[in-house]
């Protein structure tokens, strides 16, 4: 029998005020006042093999800032970067980050600060083991609706359907020998109660949630793992009051999975990880994206006459991709492609899946069908945020996800190409059999 050992810590990555939010586009100005802090939270595991969770209250994080925290961590540590997943929450209310350039701005010298107290608190959580328990539940929960297949004329519980989503929150609960020490849950939906019009820096719903828990289990620290809601909104939208409930309801449910959960200090900890890239669409003709140019460049010049705060920057935006479009175009290049990760940690008889990216919620409900584990959740916005990654079904329906948001994300690239599913299934598919398998850390 081995013992489990765990550590946890929380930095405040709360930026200034009159900093650029990020998620919404044509925002009327940059924010104007904290609503409440945002934290990055870390959750070190070890027994046998060793895991290091990292969640932030930030709409995402580009790969290179991703690079940088698991390099920080890892030069100060005997933790490697395979074994280190960070994930984000993706509040629409919170500072802008390189992942979302086009959306809101963001601050070189906040940028700097938010990747150091990332490390700061990695390091915390490592320095800070101490011999534990843990337990994995879930419990039936949900706060958002399939966008794409509900019509937001029709509200939910008149009897119309909420769509494909997950219905309930996975959560793994760490224990002290004091007691409560670390709350992971993980769940599906947009940090979007709070729209476009907010222009105070939030947590969204999720901040709510992890608040609420903390205040019942004091001394615990509350993570929170967006899930695969690439396709699923919160509902209903709109206030901070709205944002309150959703976090009292998901934090009701955190609380009783963990507390019917049964405990043990017997808890192998394994890690792994796989890199590959993602295939994209062939540029269009040359004609094609000279006309694709011309019609954003002259967008821009009219953003700029109506000098709304947020315009501009989306449609200079749009300009860079059109021009990066328009080269690649003239080069006749082919074979385009983005890089990508899986990981995967086992946690006992649960595993975290960690994606990248606006991930679909059919990801998670297939992933979880065909694990080998008990228990198996996915966390998205993790380890970077290349875009939206929709089920190869998804195309044939078109719509924002699939037809153009792609031209929002940093670095220029065209659609990934329906194949992406499969190379990621099959990845995540690879990592969790490796994980399972009997002696493996």
């Amino acid at each position: 029998m081995s013992q489990l050992t765990a550590g946890v810590a929380a930095v405040d990555i709360t930026p200034p005020v009159a900093i650029d939010l990020c998620g919404f586009g044509n925002r009327e100005g940059p924010s104007t006042g904290v609503h409440d802090e945002l934290y990055a939270k870390a959750l070190y595991l070890c027994n046998g093999g060793q895991a290091l969770v990292i969640t932030c209250d930030l709409v995402g994080l580009d790969y290179d800032s991703n690079r940088q925290v698991r390099e920080g961590i890892a030069e100060a540590t005997d933790i490697s970067p395979d074994e280190i997943m960070i994930g984000c929450s993706h509040t629409h209310s919170g500072p802008g980050t390189p992942c979302l350039p086009t959306l809101g701005q963001s601050d070189d010298d906040y940028m700097e600060v938010l990747v150091g107290r990332l490390v700061s608190a990695g390091r915390l959580a490592c320095s800070r083991a101490q011999p534990a328990s843990a337990g994995h539940n879930h419990e039936q929960v949900a706060v958002g609706i399939n966008r794409r297949q509900v019509s937001w004329a029709t509200e939910p519980g008149d009897g119309s359907p909420l769509g494909v989503h997950v219905d309930h929150v996975d959560v793994l609960a760490i224990n002290s020998t004091d007691g409560p020490l670390a709350r992971l849950f993980i769940h599906p939906a947009h940090g979007v109660t709070l729209g476009g019009d907010n222009l105070l820096i939030s947590a969204d719903w999720m901040g709510y949630a992890q608040r609420f828990i903390e205040q019942r289990e004091p001394g615990a620290v509350a993570l929170f793992g967006q899930g695969c809601c690439g396709n699923i909104n919160s509902h209903p939208r709109g206030t901070f009051d709205i944002a309150e409930a959703q976090g009292r309801a998901m934090a009701g449910a955190v609380l009783k999975a963990s507390e019917l959960t049964q405990m043990s200090d017997d808890v192998p900890i394994g890690a792994a990880r796989e890199q590959f890239r993602l295939p994209c669409d062939d540029p269009p003709s040359v004609e094609d994206a000279q006309a694709i140019l011309k019609e954003h460049q002259a967008n821009w010049e009219e953003s700029k006459r109506d000098q709304q705060y947020g315009g501009p920057v989306l449609c200079e935006g749009m300009v860079k991709w059109a021009r990066w479009l328009l080269e690649m175009s003239e080069q006749q290049a082919t074979g385009l492609a983005i890089d990508y990760e899986a990981q995967a940690f086992r946690i006992g008889d649960l595993a975290i899946v960690g994606l990248p990216g606006e991930v679909f919620c059919e990801y998670a409900i297939n992933i979880a069908a065909r694990s080998p584990f008990e228990q198996t959740a996915v966390m998205a916005y993790t380890n970077g945020n290349p875009g939206y990654i929709p089920t190869a079904a998804a195309y044939e329906h078109g719509g924002y996800e699939v037809d153009g948001a792609y031209r929002f994300y940093c670095g220029g690239y065209t659609m990934i190409t329906p194949e992406s599913e499969r190379l990621i299934m099959d990845a995540v598919e690879r990592l969790l059999k490796r994980l399972a398998a009997p002696g493996t850390q």
